[in-house]
């Protein structure tokens, strides 16, 4: 009977050892060796970890990115008490499956509008015309009177669709770039 228990208490506390499933999905860790926290990429990519630090006393957590490097560890630089945990991670810029920078995207020379142009129309007082048959992703940009005050506007244009573009009490609008539309 108490070697019944014994293997019952040695299970239970095995599978609570055990990662879950969302942990066994992430790529980096925190291994934990006294008031020393080092992150362990597991993965074959660089990814970039999101941590949140929290100390004994402040109410106020403390947000930090780092790049950890493919089957490496990297030591944080927190030290003394306190907690860190993995909010988020995603792979680092220029790796596959890292987000695309759609900001990024519109500065580049090859973002000059082709397929989509600004036209008057009687109804509104500006719409821009998308003329290619696939979706565009568009920058425009809103100025004052006064030159000073500007806005930047995207929006997505199916082929062949026709958006209003509103003043919003600017005085200027004009087409900035153009891009294919993100996935």
């Amino acid at each position: 009977m108490i070697r019944l228990f014994a293997v019952a208490l040695i299970a239970l506390a095995a599978l609570g050892a055990w990662p879950k499933a969302a942990e066994a999905e992430r790529c980096v860790r925190i291994f934990r060796q006294g008031n020393i926290e080092t992150l362990i990429n597991t993965c074959n990519v660089c990814m970039v970890a999101t941590l949140i630090r929290s100390r004994p006393g402040n109410a106020v957590p403390v947000g930090r990115e780092f790049n950890v490097q493919p089957r490496s560890d990297f030591p944080v630089p927190f030290k003394g008490p306190g907690r860190s945990r993995v909010k988020a991670e995603w792979p680092c810029p220029g790796e596959k499956g890292a987000q695309n920078d759609l900001l990024e995207s519109f500065n580049k020379p090859e973002a000059e509008p082709k397929c989509v142009k600004m036209e008057r129309s009687d109804r509104y007082d500006v719409v821009l015309v998308n003329s290619c048959g696939l979706c565009k992703a568009v920058a425009i940009e809103r100025v004052a009177a006064n030159g000073t005050t500007r806005s930047r506007d995207y929006f997505a244009l199916k082929g062949g669709a026709t958006v209003p573009v509103r003043a919003n009490g600017y005085a200027q609008v004009g087409l900035l770039a153009e891009i294919d539309c993100p996935e």
